[in-house]
């Protein structure tokens, strides 16, 4: 994913402070105190960060890639200051107290600069004196409560946008317009609802493959996503139904999660068209809706689904007829008390690999007896049998599979 991607060798090089001896200089250039300088990963590096410094230190190699100056008292950062360093493409200012106008017009202005991070500062808006080359933007934890719709004017270049923690409850329209090269967005932890989503707000993002939404405060998923999206992710939030082709307009999809939410109801055809879906996530739930056999119409490519931790007690023969990609099926932690062989049978799921079925009130009587026969003697695996128990009969509730043979599985 073009999120991860981006920022690997920055979130690689910090930890590198800690897991590598320093160095005070490479390929023979002095490092100025107090900073660290290094190469790791082939990244020419200058740790300058809470060293106590209150402005950039002259004499940083030429060479440098990667310059963090963060946790420092430095409230100003002039055109020149940086200058000297034609090869920098990543640097971090997190933690310093920035707002508007502690970044001079053309201070950052360098031609290889693209990566920049302004993480736990005190931004009230995007900060318009950053480098239009600019292709990745990491703003978490302001006070970025509103994106205006001049927000991004002057950053064509953008790929990658985090703003998470920032209290943003509003987006207004045309906001992403600028960004037509936009891959991976990141809006988690803040306090958007649908009232603060405008209409065609990634009409113009036809690149955009990652979407991160968790922890806000969405009733519905959005109607309006671009064909190219690939991740989405609506964790934490307050939907409670997802209706029949609510992701039509995203063929692309491989990863759809809405763990830790509030979902009552999959509609049927509420996955139809999204054949490249590879996991889907509603761990953590309340869905009490029973799975029909079309409900998961048209995911023939799912290899992963997370169900477990919710309320269903009932899934119908066929419901799992599409999953002829499924390896791997989490039901536990439901109220599923019976289950017909239909539902299993492996000429729907012939790559299911494991099965999570515990911690339900199962009834073992004779018509639950061919499940526990699977149990070691199915081409897939059912996980846990001592955490699978009977919640009746009377004469063998509470016990586990693992100690209960199918003989004991018996009606009156």
């Amino acid at each position: 994913m073009a999120f991860v991607t981006t920022l690997l060798p920055v979130s690689l090089l910090l930890l590198s402070t800690l897991l590598h001896p320093i160095r005070t200089a490479y390929k023979g250039h002095p490092c100025p105190s107090p900073c660290r300088c290094y190469e790791f990963l082939g990244i020419q590096s200058a740790y300058c960060n809470n060293t106590g410094i209150s402005a950039v230190p002259q004499g940083i190699p030429e060479d440098t890639q990667l310059l963090d100056l963060s946790r420092n008292p430095i409230t100003f950062i002039k055109v020149g200051a940086i200058n000297n360093l034609p090869n920098l493409q990543y640097i971090v200012l997190n933690s310093n107290g920035y707002h508007e106008g502690s970044i001079e017009f053309g201070a950052l202005d360098l031609p290889k600069l693209t990566d920049i991070d302004l993480d736990d500062n005190s931004y009230t808006s995007i900060p318009k004196s950053l480098p239009n080359k600019m292709t990745s933007l990491t703003i978490d934890l302001n006070q970025i409560t509103v994106l205006k719709a001049d927000s991004f004017n002057g950053y064509p270049n953008l790929q990658t946008l985090r703003l998470e923690n920032n209290g943003l409850y509003k987006i207004e329209t045309k906001a992403f317009t600028p960004l037509p090269a936009l891959q991976s967005l990141s809006i988690r932890f803040n306090n958007l609802t649908d009232s603060g989503i405008p209409p065609n707000l990634f009409s113009k993002n036809l690149n955009l493959t990652q979407l991160e939404m968790r922890f806000n405060k969405f009733k519905h998923v959005l109607p309006d996503l671009p064909p190219s999206v690939q991740y989405v992710d609506y964790v934490g939030n307050q939907i409670t139904m997802l209706p029949a082709y609510a992701l039509q307009t995203t063929p692309n999809l491989n990863t759809f999660e809405a763990w830790q939410g509030q979902m009552t109801t999959l509609e049927d055809n509420a996955f139809y068209g999204l054949h490249k879906l590879t996991l889907l996530d509603f761990m953590e739930n309340k869905i009490s809706s029973v799975l029909t056999k079309d409900t998961f119409n048209g995911l023939t490519g799912l290899q992963t689904l997370y169900l477990d931790e919710n309320n269903i007690s009932r899934i119908e023969p066929g419901a799992l007829r599409s999953f002829s990609s499924l390896s791997s099926l989490w039901l536990q932690a439901n109220q599923l008390s019976a289950l017909d062989p239909e539902v299993l049978d492996v000429k729907y799921i012939p790559k299911l690999s494991e099965l999570y079925i515990d911690t339900n009130p199962w009834y073992c009587d004779c018509h639950l007896r061919w499940l526990r026969e699977k149990v070691g003697n199915a081409s897939y695996v059912i996980q846990d049998p001592h955490l699978i128990t009977c919640a009746g009969p009377a004469k063998i509730a509470g016990k586990a599979w693992d100690v209960l043979q199918p003989s004991d599985f018996v009606c009156p």
